[in-house]
């Protein structure tokens, strides 16, 4: 067990965080939602205030299973992730290919092993309870993901009795980290509740919601 370090730990998914899948029509519109009817949900998503339009793409290798995939991320999202005074490590399906993500966002964040990439074993359960183990350390801690970031997720982080704050962050997968949110846990790693208050800011993906738990 880490003593002494009180420095925030991320733990941070990819796809849909910020691997984004923005709305098609959007993107050949240079990312304007002024041809859209009044009332469009997808107006207040892909707001300039809102979102940070991806304007990085690359072709990534994840193995013989899934081949080349395509990524799309925003330069302006990593830069602030990159300047947070904190640990970030990946807590994502890509597991045994981030090398390929850091070379291609430029970052060196380290991988947390939560599940046997060959077996599966451990696939469905391995992030929240990767996110639990940790609470131990004493140190604040972001998780951010686009869908195991559920209320049922708060809840069995709060009664395992953090002993510092945790935040979790839901993004809308179309988008990934909006502007708000990142606002957010930037205000959060700079200076974490002096409590271990568990609080969770989710949108989109079947769950939406504001959580102290």
């Amino acid at each position: 067990m880490e003593t002494g370090n009180r420095r925030p730990l991320v733990l941070i998914d990819f796809d849909g965080v910020i691997n984004q899948f923005p709305d098609e029509k959007v993107r050949r519109r240079q990312n304007s939602t002024a041809w859209m009817k009044p009332g469009d949900p997808r107006i207040p998503v892909y707001d300039p205030t809102n979102w940070f339009p991806p304007d990085h793409s690359r072709t990534v290798w994840a193995g013989n299973y899934h081949g080349n995939i395509h990524i799309h991320w925003a330069a302006q999202l990593v830069d602030r992730l990159r300047e947070l005074d904190a640990e970030i490590l990946w807590l994502s399906t890509w597991q045994p290919y981030t090398a390929a993500l850091n070379l291609a966002l430029d970052v060196d964040w380290q991988t947390i092993t939560w599940y046997d990439p060959i077996t599966r074993e451990g696939r469905y359960t391995g992030k929240r309870r990767s996110v639990i183990s940790r609470l131990v350390l004493g140190r604040p801690i972001v998780w951010i993901d686009d869908e195991e970031t559920t209320y049922d997720a708060g809840l069995a982080i709060q009664s395992s009795r953090p002993t510092a704050p945790v935040l979790g962050v839901g993004p809308h997968s179309d988008i990934g980290i909006s502007r708000p949110q990142m606002d957010l846990i930037e205000q959060f790693v700079a200076a974490p509740p002096a409590e271990p208050t568990v609080r969770f800011e989710v949108t989109g993906n079947g769950h939406e919601g504001h959580w102290g738990f």
